[in-house]
């Protein structure tokens, strides 16, 4: 399973000083425009030394959690992370990757029902070019990720709203490792999966054919959770019905 192929990776100082002063400004322990403490005073607290603080510091005005100000030093910004969405460095570790998987089911569910509504001949071409490549790959011994993409973007294009084709675009970028390692490990302990999950993209581009949003939705979240499966972090639970 994914979880056992896992090198874990220790953080280094100045992530720790940034992810604990990160999550002090998210908190409201420093208001926004607020000025932070000194770099002498903050390598106190956290017991590191200067140069760490200041990496620290690189890190959260990336993040737009912190701006520097010439001459006065460093000052919570105005709207702290309002610009900013990341996730945590080490993505594939398990524990993340099953966060950011629960991400994906909620958002792709949504794009596929999103597909089924607003997608057209053209889209569904697409999908079933991007299916096509997949099997070849499958068939010749390939992990198929760049298929497997294209596949997904053409579901997230066929939705008809571009902030979501962007952020699956971001999200597959982080996954494409575990991705192609979790379809690497199938082909070759259960080889008999793969046609299985030939099948469950079938499955979604049907529904989305058929122009049925409530089964395109079930059948992404189906394909997604199997794979959660398949990477060895656990079943995703679907909410019970109200």
């Amino acid at each position: 399973m994914l979880e056992n192929d896992v090198v874990a990776r220790a953080p280094r100082l100045s992530e720790v000083v940034a992810d604990r002063l990160g999550a002090a400004i998210r908190d409201g322990d420093f208001a926004p425009g607020e000025r932070l403490p000194t770099e002498k005073e903050l390598a106190e607290r956290y017991e590191v030394s200067r140069m760490v603080v200041r990496e620290a510091m690189s890190r959260l005005r990336s993040e737009s959690l912190v701006e520097t100000r010439q001459g006065l030093g460093a000052f919570v910004t105005a709207e702290p992370g309002k610009d900013l969405f990341r996730l945590d460095a080490d993505t594939e570790a398990a524990g993340n990757l099953r966060h950011v998987f629960q991400l994906r089911i909620a958002v792709e569910g949504t794009a596929a029902r999103l597909a089924a509504i607003n997608g057209g001949p053209d889209d569904h071409d697409e999908m079933r070019r991007a299916l096509h490549r997949l099997k070849q790959d499958i068939a010749l011994g390939r992990d198929g990720t760049d298929a497997d993409s294209s596949f997904h973007a053409a579901i997230a294009r066929a939705s008809g709203n571009p902030y979501m084709l962007r952020f699956l675009a971001f999200l597959g970028a982080n996954l494409r490792g575990a991705i192609a390692q979790a379809r690497s490990n199938t082909a070759e302990r259960l080889p008999d999966r793969i046609l299985i999950v030939e099948a469950e993209h079938e499955a979604v581009l049907a529904a989305i054919v058929d122009g049925n949003p409530a089964a395109a939705e079930q059948a992404m979240r189906h394909h997604l959770g199997s794979a959660m499966e398949r990477l060895g972090l656990g079943a995703f639970a679907e909410p019970e019905a109200g």
